[in-house]
């Protein structure tokens, strides 16, 4: 067992998530994904079954209008080559989404009504992925694409669709700083919190800067390519410059392609509005203009594949190129630049036969107008030269994505995870199809990438129809104590039997996340156990972290590390100030006698930083099991664990009482409690107290609990949930 933390508030959730894998298997043991002896066996076998296969086609005509009025007969699918039958049909015309009057939303889209289908309705969802790329941009083009973005969510994106916010730095690298969700709230959120303080901008820079000493070499050289000396010397104040924008566009391809090959778990179609300059293409084909180099073959092959891995992911890209933000051509600048230097350009440039005849405009050359392009037409999708133009250029995309069809053909699935080639046609004349390159059969869960089992992880956490949740009810509450100035959030979650009997594999990981009003990561929690220990019996399962006030939402993912299996139990809980000359009552904890449930909780690093348990909520996991909130007792008697802290930080004589509410009659009763033990943990004072309910009837009610000090005056309260049931 183990725990991560990372930066806490400041990062985002997926940062933070992404961010947890590189730090975890130092923290943890054993590593989550490091071979674990055990006995060999026979790996984990998947039935071929016969499921429904859903893509996306958009069709336009040759103008690029769409097309909305075709039937399931105007088209013809092959998978692999093979004619396939459709059998599933939906057509969607959404348009564009104004706002509805008088409300700041946009109405319900226009369209067909949904399929009975639900995994139809599903697919037809729209997924956008709004991606933010700071390593190939520059300030002005960030704010504009803020602006896009913005405009994109209020005039284009319809209440039923996905949305995402994306970003690549060259610091942080990938982060997702609001997974898919309907809830654009979020989005806008997350979309206000970035900002060009996270853009490198120099890649296009040095590659200018590059290119102009190589100019400046063959002209000194008097028009000589043999001068290798002095224009070695030239290229040598730029070259390391240049070394290390080749190693950042090398690690920039290979992460964006990690990124491509992990959304294949994603199923349908995946928009991503990409705000980028692009790598630079002299960096990839070298200059046209300059007979010097044809580029770095090893990064263009990279760049190859990158375009590749997204169009066979189901990834289609529309690119507003944010170069044209702050390149307003300024001819007395390019002046300044080249007339009268060492550069040797006069008036008649042009006669120099090395000399780019539009020397005054930044060449096409070295800036990424080629790869955005090349990448917006290998995944199907369309290359805007002008973010300023957003709002036209957005228009464009609602109107390709808002008018779609849903395929669907049975397929024989196995768990190959070998690609299948799709392609889609029209026998109506003039129309264009624009669809995804194919799909992946499914892989067992162990082959999964790491980015891949990240992105299965968070998105178990943050979808509620993550597809391999398991449907059952895992209860969970959340525990909150305050001593010292220190506050601590806690859940506590009672894992039945049947959930871990679901299970197959050898383990079995627990993550807790605890997200704070922003959605953002507070603190995250790990364990890791052999599940062959825990199977046959109910388990109780707590996790807690040191975090500030305010209100928070915890999940817990419980997932079978050979399946990818999982079930997911959520939470929340409020933590207000402490207020001054006040006893602080952590939540009471309800106890009741039982022996088939086992206790787990991640060991603690730190004593100020963690949950210790044993310090907080003492109990005999032997003899007692936990009542969560709105769980019944069936029990003829309870335990309650009431964590203290005083003013003063020191033990006192505080007296304690407690009465019982009726939620449904509001009625109050007295009930009779015994004080069973007195401990003194640091600053906290731990109060165990058992209470009669064979008594009370059966109902929901809440419990009170109210404490006093004597000396000081000082008052408490705290209360929680009490269900009766009788069997």
């Amino acid at each position: 067992m183990g725990r991560s933390s990372g930066p806490g508030r400041s990062g985002s959730a997926v940062l933070f998530l992404l961010a947890f894998w590189a730090l975890h298997t130092v923290l943890s043991a054993p590593p989550a994904y490091a071979p674990v002896p055990q006995e060999v066996t026979k790996p984990i076998q998947h039935e071929v079954s016969v499921v429904l296969k859903l893509v996306h086609a958009s069709v336009t005509d040759k103008k690029g209008g769409p097309i909305s009025d075709l039937d399931i007969g105007d088209f013809m699918v092959t998978d692999n080559g093979r004619p396939v039958t459709l059998t599933a049909f939906e057509r969607r015309a959404l348009g564009t989404v104004p706002k509805a009057p008088g409300t700041g939303e946009p109405p319900a889209p226009a369209g067909e009504k949904a399929a009975p289908d639900a995994s139809i309705a599903a697919a037809a969802r729209r997924k956008f992925f709004l991606f933010f790329d700071f390593v190939y941009n520059n300030g002005r083009g960030v704010a504009k694409a803020q602006e896009a973005a913005s405009h994109f969510l209020d005039a284009n994106v319809a209440p039923e669709d996905e949305v995402a916010l994306l970003s690549y730095s060259l610091i942080k690298g990938l982060a997702v700083h609001e997974y898919l969700t309907t809830d654009h709230a979020k989005i806008r959120r997350a979309l206000g919190s970035i900002g060009g303080k996270e853009v490198v901008g120099r890649a296009e820079e040095i590659e200018e800067r590059y290119w102009d000493e190589a100019e400046a070499g063959l002209r000194q050289g008097r028009g000589s390519i043999s001068s290798d000396g002095q224009l070695a010397a030239v290229l040598a104040e730029t070259g390391s410059l240049r070394a290390e924008t080749e190693q950042v566009a090398r690690n920039y391809a290979l992460a964006m392609t990690a990124l491509a090959k992990a959304l294949r778990i994603v199923p349908g179609q995946k928009q991503f509005i990409f705000f980028s300059t692009g790598l630079p293409g002299s960096l990839l084909f070298g200059n046209r203009m300059l007979l010097m180099e044809t580029g770095d073959p090893l990064l263009r092959s990279q760049a190859e594949e990158m375009n590749r891995e997204f169009g066979a992911s189901g990834c289609v890209f529309y690119v507003l190129d944010t170069r044209a933000a702050p390149t307003r051509t300024s001819l007395y600048n390019r002046d300044i630049q080249t007339f009268g230097t060492r550069f040797g350009r006069g008036i008649i440039g042009s006669q120099d036969p090395y000399s780019n005849s539009n020397d005054m405009f930044k060449s096409d050359n070295i800036t990424g107008l080629t790869p955005l392009q090349t990448l917006a037409r290998k995944t199907g999708g369309l290359y805007f030269s002008s973010i300023d133009a957003y709002a036209k250029n957005l228009d464009r995309v609602q109107a390709v994505t808002g008018t779609f069809y849903v395929l669907g053909y049975p397929v024989q699935e196995e768990w190959d995870g070998r690609f299948h080639q799709v392609k889609i046609e029209v026998k109506r004349k003039g129309c264009e199809v624009r669809t995804q390159a194919g799909y992946f059969s499914p892989k067992p869960f162990g082959e999964y990438t790491s980015l891949e089992k990240q992105l299965h992880l968070f998105d178990l956490a943050l979808n509620e129809r993550a597809f391999s949740r398991i449907p059952v009810d895992v209860p969970m509450t959340a525990l909150t104590t305050a001593a010292e100035g220190i506050t601590r959030l806690a859940v506590l979650a009672r894992v039945p039997g049947e959930v871990l009997a679901k299970f197959s594999g050898k383990r079995v990981e627990f993550v807790a996340v605890f997200f704070d009003e922003k959605w953002e990561i507070a603190d995250l929690v790990r364990a890791e156990s052999d599940l062959a220990q825990l199977r046959g019996r109910d388990l109780a399962f707590g996790a807690g972290a040191t975090v500030r006030p305010g209100d928070f939402a915890c999940r817990l993912v419980i997932r079978d590390m050979d399946t990818g299996q999982a079930a997911v139990a959520s939470s929340g809980a409020t933590i207000g100030k402490p207020a001054a000359m006040r006893i602080q009552l952590g939540t009471p904890l309800i106890l009741e006698p039982k022996d088939d449930c086992s206790f787990l909780s991640p060991s603690a690093r730190k004593a100020r930083e963690a949950f210790p348990w044993p310090d907080i909520y003492p109990f005999d996991s032997a003899r007692y099991s936990p009542v969560l909130a709105e769980s019944p007792v069936n029990a003829e008697s309870i335990q309650v664990i009431i964590p203290c802290a005083s003013p003063a930080g020191e033990p006192s004589a505080m007296g304690i009482s407690a009465n019982l509410v009726d939620s449904a009659s509001g009625k109050s009763l007295q009930i009779s409690m015994t004080r069973m033990d007195r401990l003194q943990k640091g600053p906290l004072e731990i109060i165990i107290l058992a209470i009669p309910v064979a008594e009370i009837a059966p109902g929901a009610y809440y419990l009170h609990f109210r404490a006093r000090d004597p000396a000081s005056g000082s008052v408490g309260n705290t209360f929680t949930t009490l269900v009766i049931r009788r069997r």
